[in-house]
């Protein structure tokens, strides 16, 4: 898998992040803050992607995806709300 435009712009923009989750510090996140942070690590998953072996990499291709739907989920949930 190739690291598409967003995971690129993200890691261009922000710079590496420390794929490490803390469900505190996330709970304390604006809902925006929470839809950068998500799509940050669906990124690197697709960093870590393109440079695994192929069993290692589906796995890593579903965690972006996943990582990708949860932004997603809170983006709709927000424009909800509004």
């Amino acid at each position: 898998m190739k690291t598409g435009p967003c995971a690129r712009w993200l890691a261009r923009v922000f710079g590496p992040m420390e794929p490490n989750f803390k469900a505190d510090e996330f709970s304390q996140l604006t809902p925006s803050e929470r839809v950068v942070w998500c799509r940050r690590m669906a990124a690197e998953a697709e960093r870590l992607a393109d440079a695994a072996s192929p069993r290692v990499r589906t796995a890593y291709v579903e965690l972006a995806k996943q990582w990708t739907a949860l932004a997603d989920e809170i983006e709709r949930e927000t424009s909800r709300t509004v």
